[in-house]
């Protein structure tokens, strides 16, 4: 699966998340939004608060994916406040009894706890569904590759993380799996391959040669792709002998 198309079904994706729940919100007008406007303004709003919401998610994803807990923390932190303060400008505009820090306040909270909700949803959905690791500290590819349909099982080439899932590519094609790349990183910690990036594993015989373009490292493997290296990462990469 190509880059182009991984990034184009990512973002249909989130393009399905933002109509489903502006229909939704539309439809139910929460938090006095049904009586306060009419269908088309009500439409507008909830699609303008989603979309916000939508872009935003995306942006703290994209910024702390591979991050420790902690700036992850900070982030959505950061995308509690500023959400509930744009929210708060706009119905300052839509709604004239609204006004003052206790609605402030009120955003604030109910935002921070869909963020957790989302956030325990997904770690509940990764405990029950995503089996542990399992198999000795000799075999760690073997052990990695059962989270994968069995036709897709082969030697290893690169793990990527994208959003919530890692898309792990074998000499057998590709699939999604359910996991944190810093737990897939520490599965294979005595696997034949490092991380070059805080998205991408490789296997070091997948590498077929090293590119640099525009001052950039990147790494050509087997399957085609060409995986960037980071300043962070180069180093381990040097060592490697990869670059």
């Amino acid at each position: 699966m190509s880059s182009t198309l991984r990034e184009r079904k990512g973002q249909l994706v989130w393009l399905g998340v933002w109509a489903l729940a502006t229909v939704l919100s539309t439809v139910a007008g929460p938090f006095g939004t049904h009586d306060a406007l009419a269908p088309g303004l009500r439409l507008i709003y909830w699609a303008g608060i989603i979309a916000l919401s939508v872009l935003g998610s995306v942006l703290v994803i994209g910024l702390t994916r591979g991050a420790p807990v902690w700036k992850s923390a900070v982030f959505w932190g950061g995308f509690v406040l500023v959400l509930s303060a744009l929210i708060h400008v706009l119905n300052n505009w839509v709604f004239p009894q609204w006004a003052g820090a206790g609605q402030l306040l009120y955003l604030g909270v109910i935002i921070a706890v869909t963020v957790l909700v989302v956030h325990g949803a997904l770690a509940l959905a990764r405990y029950v569904f995503v089996p542990p690791f399992e198999g000795t500290p000799q075999d760690p590819e073997a052990a990695f590759l059962r989270h994968l349909p069995l036709d897709r099982r082969g030697p290893l080439v690169r793990v990527e993380a994208q959003d919530h899932y890692l898309n792990v590519v074998t000499q057998n094609g590709s699939a999604l799996v359910l996991l944190r790349l810093q737990d897939a990183v520490a599965a294979l910690q005595a696997a034949d391959g490092l991380q070059v990036h805080r998205s991408h594993w490789v296997a070091r015989n997948a590498v077929v040669h090293h590119r640099r373009i525009q001052g950039r490292d990147f790494l050509v493997l087997v399957s085609g792709d060409q995986i960037p290296v980071s300043r962070s990462f180069r180093p381990a990469v040097l060592e490697a002998g990869l670059i």
